[in-house]
């Protein structure tokens, strides 16, 4: 990996150790020293991750609970900004497959544009799920193939949290707005980058996600996600675009009704059963 920019990688951890973690086991492995990793650890009990990452001489960040993922990157970058010495910052989920060429490849794309933003190929359950296009309501549009995502250079590009890296002086007059939990944290982040006409750079490396999305929770949990989706969505429409909420909201509701043949998720469009978390 050419060491001409220094890169820190940021993980944020919910509840799982960082053994189980397919991010944290893909770092372990890359057996090198040229990348500070940063983990915060939205657990809400001890998976031993705080020793774990000592080990590996991992910089660890845990409040006990679950502060959402905005405010998670907001320490860490803070940390970035008063303690060290870093060009690009990189976002990971704790569930995303890397290899030591997504620094390679992502080094190779700096040295050949210098943006601001490097988004990589994701790919969840076979598709292509990042970057894609992003509408005003905020519902996105798919690539239809790498090429396509590759050429693009459009202001209505977004793209998931995982895997992207971002010019740290990006964050000297910006933080993750700390009102958003979860959900749209990303796209809301990249809106922001647009209007700023921000330079956004898709690089050619494919990596894996576990996209919740493509995955089938239990009851419970898919409740509460959703309640946590209902929230963020009501702040990002009220910001942005009313009719967002609700073009959103309905179609994931219709969505996870008849993904669960249930229609429990009714009243928490409806806000009937308030929006406590």
């Amino acid at each position: 990996m050419d060491s001409s920019c220094k890169i820190a990688v940021i993980v944020v951890v919910y509840n799982k150790s960082c053994k189980e973690s397919i991010t944290c086991q893909a770092l372990k492995a890359l057996g090198h020293t040229k990348v500070s990793v940063l983990v915060y650890d939205n657990s809400v009990r001890d998976f031993g991750n705080a020793s774990y990452c000592e080990k590996q001489e991992w910089i660890y960040f845990s409040q006990r609970e679950n502060i959402g993922i905005s405010k998670a990157y907001n320490v860490c970058i803070d940390h970035l900004k008063k303690n060290m010495m870093v060009d690009y910052l990189c976002l990971f989920d704790d569930d995303t497959d890397i290899s030591e060429e997504y620094f390679d490849a992502l080094n190779s794309a700096i040295n050949d544009s210098g943006a601001d933003i490097y988004v990589p190929l994701v790919f969840s359950a076979g598709r292509l799920l990042s970057p894609c296009k992003i509408k005003p309501n905020f519902s996105v549009s798919m690539f239809k193939d790498e090429k396509e995502a590759l050429s693009y250079n459009g202001r209505d590009i977004t793209a998931i949290n995982s895997g992207m890296a971002i010019k740290l002086n990006v964050f000297d007059n910006y933080c993750y707005d700390e009102h958003i939990f979860l959900d749209g944290v990303d796209h809301n982040f990249m809106r922001d980058m647009n209007i700023q006409k921000r330079m956004i750079k898709v690089f050619p490396y494919r990596c894996t996600h576990e996209f919740s999305g493509d995955s089938k929770p239990s009851m419970q949990s898919a409740l509460t996600r959703f309640q946590i989706y209902v929230k963020d969505y009501r702040y990002i429409a009220c910001k942005n675009h009313v009719a967002c909420y609700f073009y959103l909201l309905c179609k994931r509701t219709m969505h996870l009704c008849v993904q669960y043949r249930s229609m429990k998720f009714f009243p928490y469009l409806f806000n009937i059963n308030g929006e406590k978390i």
